[in-house]
């Protein structure tokens, strides 16, 4: 193996001169983290920021209580609507998320506690209108059971013995998270990203385009041996992959310490990592980034030419996103504390890497992640020095 290291420190100062490698692998990660994290903010601020919701009212003067509820929520913009008003058009072009329509007679109703109905009506096809209509529904209940008690208390009731059971909310202290939870969730799925697209930037070039360019032979017959010279190449590429990685997570780290208002909400209570939690992302992402390293350049070694490689890449990163992706979902399913999880690979390299945010690591999915990770990482680099050992690595179009 003597004379990787060699190998290694050729291919970096090759990647170091190459603005492409600087801009798509360090810079790339940097500011695409820092514009989701500003689009995150910009989102979650302006869901809860006053007159965030548009609810229009037909027949306002018949709501009564029901418009003092709403009238104290914040988030809602309200505005009466003529009973001529045609609603389903006002949902259709987006004047409001949520129009409540209020019958006649329903003031008169309520104060005959008669328990009168009224209408909300909102787009099933809009996310916003249903969000809309949530705020509605929780200002309504919560306008209702203050009625309901005063009722009681005026007729000398107390509305306990009418309660079978009450149900409290308490937060148990499970951990702190890293940060907010849009940012924890979503935070995995791009360290996986980042550990495989970070190489693609060099991949091609690293011995597909050396058989184009012709020199991968002069290569070839140096004192150095083909294992060193596929080690040395493989260390440079999860060396680039690695820095990627790391460059998407200063992303965060940056925003996370600028604090700036937009994004304020995603980092409120700071950014909080316990020793166990770093020492958890290190080890899911180190195997992460060697397996991925691996396949790379066995994809380059096998492949003829740089269009080869870039047809076979297309189809790979379908293969890695699938799993990256359904990290995002899987915590919401039962799927998440299934014993076989941790065996799929990628997937449960996300899911250790949530559960590491989430300063809640599990001792069982990190040791059978680490185990699988590391055995693919070996596989990975062990058919990419296999590949380079046959003579059909020259073989170019």
């Amino acid at each position: 193996m003597k004379g990787w290291l060699d190998v290694c420190l050729k291919e970096l100062r090759e990647f170091a001169r190459d603005k492409r490698v600087f801009y798509n692998a360090v810079l790339g990660p940097l500011l695409l983290e820092v514009f989701l994290i500003l689009l995150f903010g910009y989102l979650e601020s302006n869901l809860s920021k006053s007159g965030a919701q548009k609810i229009s009212i037909v027949n306002a003067a018949e709501g009564g209580a029901v418009l003092d509820a709403l009238y104290k929520k914040q988030n809602l913009e309200i505005k009466p609507l003529s009973k001529e008003a045609n609603v389903q058009k006002e949902l259709f072009e987006k004047k409001a998320q949520v129009v409540i329509e209020f019958p006649e007679g329903f003031a008169k109703k309520v104060s005959e506690r008669q328990a009168p109905e009224f209408y909300a009506y909102l787009d099933p096809l809009d996310p916003r209108s249903k969000i809309a209509f949530e705020i509605v529904k929780n200002a309504v209940d919560e306008a209702s059971a203050s009625y309901a008690k005063a009722r009681m208390h005026a007729l000398g009731l107390d509305e306990k013995e009418f309660l079978p059971f009450i149900l409290k909310e308490e937060k148990a202290k499970t951990g702190k998270p890293f940060a907010g939870e849009w940012l924890v969730a979503f935070l995995p799925y791009l360290i996986v990203i980042w550990a495989f697209y970070g190489g693609f930037a060099i991949v091609s070039d690293l011995v597909a385009g050396e058989k184009e360019r012709g020199s991968l032979e002069t290569l070839l017959i140096s004192p150095i041996s083909r294992r060193a010279i596929a080690f040395g190449k493989f260390c440079a590429l999860a060396a680039v992959s690695f820095v990627s990685t790391l460059s998407a997570l200063s992303g965060v780290l940056v925003m996370g310490i600028l604090n700036l208002p937009m994004t304020r909400k995603l980092f409120e209570e700071g950014l909080t990592m316990t020793p166990l939690s770093i020492i958890t992302l290190v080890i899911t992402v180190l195997p992460l980034v060697v397996f991925f390293s691996g396949i790379l350049l066995a994809v380059s070694t096998f492949s003829r030419n740089q269009k080869e490689v870039q047809s076979y890449l297309s189809l790979l990163g379908f293969i890695v996103l699938v799993p990256a992706i359904a990290s995002q979902f899987v915590g919401f399913t039962d799927i998440a504390s299934a014993k076989w999880l941790p065996f799929i690979p990628i997937l449960n390299s996300a899911m250790v890497m949530r559960d590491a945010l989430l300063n809640k690591v599990d001792m069982y999915s990190l040791i059978v992640t680490t185990g699988i990770s590391v055995v693919l990482a070996s596989a990975g680099l062990w058919f990419a020095v296999r590949l380079f050992l046959k003579e059909t690595v020259l073989l170019r179009v």
